[in-house]
């Protein structure tokens, strides 16, 4: 696999992981646009082998600091959980 292969599989997981993200439906009003940042950052927890636990707190800190949400309003533990299925069963 040369590295514009490597290059746009690892796209094409980030855009599918854009997309399950979008899918919850957690901040309807914002733009899709608007989720890149949080998706990449997401997304390179994952490539770096992160637990679960760790990407509720990265989840939790993004969508609190960055989006303006209470921790009320989002459960980190379930969005982390949909997100870790989703890496164990579709990419890599």
């Amino acid at each position: 696999m040369n590295i514009n292969d490597l290059i746009n599989e690892r796209n094409g997981n980030i855009a599918r992981l854009k997309k399950l993200i979008i899918s919850m439906n957690l901040m309807p009003g914002l733009s899709k646009s608007s989720f890149d940042h949080l998706t990449e950052k997401l997304f390179q927890q994952l490539e770096k082998g992160t637990d679960q636990d760790k990407l509720e707190k990265v989840i939790e800190t993004e969508f609190c600091v960055s989006y303006g949400l209470y921790k009320s309003e989002f459960d980190s533990e379930e969005v982390a959980s949909e997100i870790f299925s989703w890496w164990e069963n579709n990419s890599h």
